[in-house]
């Protein structure tokens, strides 16, 4: 039932992240929804379903157009930070709030566009842009913290309502939701 609900809101991330959000981008740079969501999954499930989530997602985006980069690398970039967004709420025992939210998002970004950005070179992808990928980074981060601040508290919760009482408390640090 999660696998199914996570890739719904998947779907639906990228479909707002590609038609809804780039009429709102700042300097050519929109919001990631997909991997803010991808933060939240990480963040609520663990390294695994953040790495698969983020997998999905970045597939997502690499084959809905208007894609115009070599298919994959936004999944290893989404699958990355996903893994690195469980690590991290791995390590903290105690209930997410918003600076462990924050802090999550900005690594993520960074990691997330510093891969995309590193295929790119890779790949000679005409567009990676060594000069523009500072630029690009920090609006990016910017607006993604700012999303992020209503989206992983909303995807944390939603995805809390279809785990085990087991897997509730995990989330809350004990609390009942």
């Amino acid at each position: 039932m999660r696998a199914a609900v996570a890739g719904v809101v998947l779907v639906l991330a990228v479909t707002l992240q590609v038609s809804a959000l780039p009429h709102i981008a700042i300097a050519g740079v929109t919001c990631d929804l997909a991997l803010i969501v991808v933060v939240g999954f990480g963040l609520a499930r663990g390294p695994e379903f953040g790495a698969l989530t983020g997998f999905a997602g970045g597939l997502l985006l690499d084959l809905v157009p208007p894609a115009d980069h070599t298919a994959g690398r936004w999944a290893l970039a989404l699958a990355l930070a996903g893994y690195l967004a469980g690590l991290l709420r791995r390590e903290g025992a105690t209930p997410v709030g918003p600076g462990q939210v924050g802090l999550s998002v900005v690594l993520c970004t960074s990691l997330a566009h510093l891969a995309f950005a590193g295929t790119g070179a890779l790949l000679r992808d005409p567009s990676a842009d060594a000069g523009e990928v500072v630029t690009r980074l920090g609006v990016a981060i910017g607006y993604d913290v700012l999303a992020a601040m209503v989206v992983v508290p909303l995807v944390m919760w939603g995805i809390g309502r279809f785990g085990t009482a087991q897997d509730r408390r995990r989330l809350t640090g004990g609390a009942s939701l």
